[in-house]
C-alpha cells in the first residue's frame, strides 16, 4: 500500500526535514497548517500546534517543500475551515508551491454553507478537494463530498483521532462503499501495527495515513523506526 504521512508545518522543521529526506516511497504528505482549534485531531497533534511549540515559517516551508518534491511526493495541505477563512491568500500560496489538493476536515460537518464555494476556489486554483469521512458520516453527505472530490478518499477509522468506538472494518467498508465511486480509499486515525494494515490491505485499501505515531518518532529523533514504519505500510 502507499504510506500517507502527516507533519503539522512550524514544528520541528529541522527534524522534519531530516524525517523527509527518509521517505522513500511515500507516495504523498499531508501538511497541517496550524490553528488554534484542531478540533478533529488528537492529543498529541494538537500540541504540534500550540504556538508556545508552533514556529510556522513561510521560508521554513519553502526548504520543506523542496525537499518533499525532490522525493517525488505529492503534497496536500491539510487544513481547517478557519485558516482558508482567514488567510485570503492560502490557496493562492498552495497553488504556487506546487501543492495537488487540500484536506478540510471541518469544512462539510461544522461549515456546510460555504462547501460549494471552497470546492469552486479550489478548482480554480488547480487543486483537489479531499472528501474526509468518518464512520459516523451521513450517506448523503458523503455522497455530496465524494461526487466533488479528486481521485481519492480520506476515511477516518473513528470519528476523530484518539476516539475509540467499537467499529468493525466490515463496518466501516460498508459504510463508505456504496459511494466510493470506484475512488481510491486510504485509511487512517491510530494505524500503526501491521496486523490492521495487512487487513485494510485486503478491503482494497489504496494507501494509510499515519500521523501520531510519526509525531513521536519526531519527538524522539527516530528515524529509524519512521522507516520501519514506512516500509511496513509499503509492505501490507
Amino acid at each position: 500500500m502507499k504510506p500517507f504521512v502527516y507533519f503539522t508545518l512550524g514544528y520541528r522543521y529541522d527534524t522534519m526535514a531530516e524525517f523527509i529526506k527518509n521517505s522513500d516511497g511515500v507516495y504523498a504528505f499531508e501538511f497541517g497548517f496550524p490553528t488554534s482549534r484542531p478540533i478533529y485531531d488528537g492529543v498529541r497533534i494538537r500540541r504540534t500546534h500550540d504556538p508556545a511549540v508552533n514556529k510556522y515559517d513561510e521560508s521554513a516551508n519553502a526548504g520543506i517543500f523542496r525537499i518533499a518534491e525532490d522525493m517525488g511526493s505529492r503534497k496536500y495541505a491539510l487544513m481547517y475551515y478557519d485558516v482558508l477563512a482567514t488567510h485570503r491568500n492560502i490557496l493562492d500560496y498552495l497553488n504556487r508551491n506546487g501543492f495537488n489538493g487540500a484536506i478540510i476536515p471541518d469544512l462539510m460537518i461544522d461549515h456546510g454553507e460555504a462547501f460549494q464555494k471552497t470546492i469552486d476556489d479550489l478548482k480554480d486554483h488547480s487543486l483537489d478537494y479531499v472528501p474526509f469521512v468518518t464512520p459516523i458520516t451521513p450517506g448523503k453527505v458523503m455522497e455530496k463530498q465524494i461526487a466533488a472530490g479528486g481521485d481519492w478518499i480520506y476515511q477516518g477509522m473513528m470519528p476523530a483521532t484518539g476516539v475509540q468506538l467499537p467499529y468493525s472494518m466490515d463496518t466501516i467498508y460498508s459504510h463508505i462503499k456504496p459511494y466510493s465511486d470506484g475512488k481510491r480509499i486510504v485509511y487512517g486515525f491510530g494505524i500503526r501495527d501491521s496486523n490492521t494494515m495487512r487487513m485494510l490491505a485486503r478491503y482494497g485499501a489504496f494507501g494509510i495515513a499515519v500521523g501520531t505515531a510519526v509525531v513521536e518518532m519526531l519527538d524522539r529523533c527516530d528515524i529509524s523506526s519512521y522507516r520501519s514504519l514506512i516500509e511496513t505500510i509499503m509492505e501490507a
